[in-house]
């Protein structure tokens, strides 16, 4: 007879239990881990509201060790949450559990999650953005910083007739009605909408009526804002709520809500100007903040030294002044190669028209061909026939500014302006020679600049005829009014040298261009002050030079004009560009007399 020995079943082990409540917590399973609980609906909510105050963390619990006593057991578990933008979270709890029906049983409390926490309370996370830094000039100025302002909104729930409240409050500050009324409608009964944030100084005198409308609040706060609404805003630009597709792109150290960089400068370099925010892991009760367990500091953000000097800034906005034209002026320092200003118009608009807009240039183009000319050997003095009209290669060309002076001296063609002269000389140049003079102009360059400054673009003419009309600004060139604010530039210094708008920008500069050549173009510019296009100038204190421009665009018979002048005076060049401005002696030129004005001596 065989004896069988049958071993004793060993009974359910609380550790089993443990180990698959943490499975199943740590895989994101809180369903299958609140199962595990003696209340798992309890339990489950409590997962998911930790969870989420923590920002969907990920969860690694492990187990430690577990005493078993009786129908009850307790294990020691350690909790690493990964929170996003925070990092580990670590800390130890126990869970305790009970025997019950022969099985075990976490005994669901909320200490489970924390060893703090309790029925009323949470873990979450806070988030304090950095103070950001301040956009400055080349003198250390601040031109954006943080300044006062008013918010002007309402609470929802206190406004009984949305489309009442937001008229009256259009009628006082000029806002979109009906886009106000849909963000009332929307949001909760205590949340604060938003009409218009106003300049403390702009707000002032506006309150009295703005606070008796029922409803409105006033609600005082800072803004990263210039001197004024337009001081140099396409450039500069503008901090305002983050899209989301802005903080798909910004990255994890962002959150909805918070506010970045929409153009130029405050976008471009949005991560060192923002900084990084401060994170805190808290104890949430009612939401409120009561306890913080967790501390990441943040990163206050850092300035950026620009270029731009504020005095000459505020010299091309006044020169600008309220013109509701597309239009734009850029000055340079010939010397460096430093921007000064860039200043856009109208204010509402953000393009950087300056930087990035790409017009031909029209006769402002005749100092690179002249410079061209001079190189095949032509004299300043020589007679060139300035006619009302000429025809090259079957084209067709006239004049646009000064009048058909006939002929004269070619120093009197380039101050008149005339197109005809300017066509007449265009057989004396080789296909490639306007391309090489503009690029020692710096046309053909691309500027090193963070934000976006095409290159101009002066190809090689495929007949005579375009060769004629490249003479004259015309034809496929393209240029920014930054690129002929650097041909004045190269004038005033004796090279081209690359333009630079932030401090760091590296410095570079072209061959220069002989030093005769480059003699003559600034007596030719002088004298188009003192006795040709550009006489707006003419009573300008410290001898300013310039080059007037009508350049010609679209389908228009007869086609319409952009005006243009480039200037310089000591140490500095600029550009004047008005979209559709006509005549550049007529439109421009008062532009550029006015801003030397406003900047002095």
């Amino acid at each position: 007879m065989v004896l069988l020995v049958v071993p004793a079943l060993s009974g359910p082990k609380p550790e089993d239990t443990v180990d698959a409540f943490l499975s199943d917590w740590s895989k994101g399973d809180d369903r299958g881990a609140a199962n595990e609980t003696d209340q798992p609906k309890a339990a489950l909510a409590a997962f998911t509201a930790n969870r989420n105050g923590l920002d969907k963390a990920k969860l690694d619990a492990t187990r430690d060790s577990v005493e078993e006593d009786g129908d009850n057991a307790t294990a020691k578990v350690r909790m690493e949450w990964t929170v996003p933008g925070i990092g580990l979270f670590a800390y130890g709890t126990e869970v305790r559990l009970r025997k019950q029906d022969d099985k075990w049983k976490v005994r669901w409390a909320p200490t489970v999650v924390h060893p703090d926490l309790d029925r009323a309370s949470r873990l979450g996370t806070t988030r304090e953005p950095a103070r950001r830094g301040a956009i400055r000039d080349r003198n250390g100025s601040a031109l954006v910083t943080e300044r006062p302002v008013v918010r002007v909104g309402v609470t929802a729930g206190k406004v009984k007739s949305p489309r009442t409240t937001a008229a009256a409050i259009d009628d006082v500050v000029d806002i979109d009605a009906g886009a106000l009324v849909r963000a009332i409608r929307g949001a909760g009964p205590e949340q604060f909408v938003p009409a218009i944030t106003l300049r403390e100084e702009d707000a002032r005198p506006l309150e009295a009526r703005l606070e008796a409308i029922p409803g409105v609040e006033l609600v005082a706060g800072t803004d990263q804002l210039a001197p004024t609404k337009e001081f140099g805003r396409a450039v500069l630009g503008a901090v305002g709520p983050a899209t989301a597709e802005q903080l798909k792109g910004l990255g994890p150290g962002y959150a909805p809500g918070d506010e970045a960089g929409q153009w130029g400068l405050e976008a471009k370099y949005e991560k060192r100007l923002a900084g990084t925010a401060e994170r805190k892991v808290v104890i949430r009760a009612n939401g409120v903040p009561i306890d913080t367990l967790q501390t990441r500091r943040g990163r206050r953000g850092k300035s950026l030294k620009t270029t731009l000097d504020r005095k000459v800034q505020q010299a091309a906005e006044d020169a600008l002044g309220k013109d509701k034209r597309n239009a734009a002026l850029v000055a340079i320092q010939p010397s460096t190669g430093d921007l000064l200003a860039v200043a856009n118009r109208p204010v509402d608009s953000s393009y950087d028209r300056a930087l990035e807009g790409r017009y031909p240039p029209g006769s402002t183009f005749k100092v690179v061909s002249t410079a061209a000319l001079l190189r095949r050997g032509l004299k300043v003095g020589e007679t060139v026939d300035c006619p009302k009209t000429t025809n090259v290669g079957g084209r067709s060309f006239r004049n646009f500014e000064g009048s058909a002076a006939g002929p004269v001296p070619f120093s009197e063609d380039f101050a008149q302006s005339c197109n005809t002269a300017f066509v007449s000389l265009a057989d004396r140049l080789e296909p490639r020679d306007l391309t090489r003079a503009g690029r020692d102009y710096g046309l053909g360059r691309k500027p090193a600049l963070e934000l976006a400054a095409p290159a101009a673009g002066v190809p090689t003419p495929s007949d005579d005829a375009a060769q004629a009309s490249m003479m004259i600004g015309q034809g496929r060139i393209l240029t920014s009014p930054l690129s002929m604010a650097g041909v004045a530039a190269t004038v005033a210094e004796g090279r081209w040298r690359a333009p630079r708008l932030v401090s760091t920008d590296p410095k570079s500069a072209a061959d220069p261009p002989g030093s005769r050549e480059v003699a003559t173009l600034r007596t030719l510019m002088r004298k188009v002050v003192t006795e040709g296009t550009g006489t707006a100038l003419a009573g300008v204190p410290g001898d300013p030079s310039g080059k007037s421009g009508t350049a010609e665009f679209g389908n228009e018979n007869p086609p319409e004009t952009h005006a243009w002048f480039i200037s310089f005076r000591g140490d500095v060049a600029i550009a004047v560009l008005v979209e559709g401005g006509e005549a550049g002696g007529r439109v421009a030129a008062p532009i550029a007399a006015k801003f030397w004005t406003e900047l002095g001596g």
